[in-house]
């Protein structure tokens, strides 16, 4: 009778012990996640992949190379075939006058039209007018217009782009 027991409890000891081995291991391969580190690369392969991103992050880089810090109000770009259509809007604290907007906007075309990718280019400039930000200057440029932009003085801006519009503030 004593050696039935005995082995009885070892039998429920065997059990009990690989039920938890079973149920540990399932654990530990249910429970693996990725690391932080494999997380972060995965999204930011993820966002590098995303169309317009890399010329999303070119035209930014290049506006805050030419302007103040946080004049970046919006980047959109828009995938078009093989091409992209970019809109950069920005927030000017200067000055207000056409002609500063002018020569800001030929000092940002001179790299902006190294982006091959780019097919259409729109600059919105807002300011704040009575306590409220309007969009006080707007030019697009298509392709064509963007390899003229190395060839013209800044002052000429108005007479190659495919559309311009200004508010009435800066009359």
């Amino acid at each position: 009778v004593k050696n039935i027991n005995w082995s009885i409890s070892i039998i429920i000891y065997i059990v009990l012990l690989l039920g938890l081995i079973v149920i540990g291991g399932v654990t530990f391969f249910i429970s693996v996640e990725p690391s932080e580190d494999q997380e972060i690369k995965s999204e930011e392969m993820a966002i590098q992949k995303t169309p317009g991103y890399e010329t999303m992050t070119a035209v930014a880089q290049i506006a805050n190379t030419h302007l103040l810090e946080n004049a970046i109000l919006n980047i959109q770009v828009t995938p078009k075939d093989d091409y992209e259509v970019v809109l950069l809007q920005l927030q000017t604290t200067e000055f207000l006058t056409e002609d500063i907007l002018l020569k800001n906007t030929y000092n940002l075309l001179q790299d902006i039209r190294k982006i091959e990718t780019i097919d259409t280019f729109t600059v919105a400039w807002f300011a704040l007018i009575n306590s409220e930000n309007t969009e006080v200057l707007t030019l697009t440029f298509n392709r064509q217009a963007l390899e003229q932009a190395a060839k013209i003085s800044y002052n000429e801006l108005p007479s190659i782009v495919t559309d311009y519009r200004k508010h009435e503030s800066l009359n």
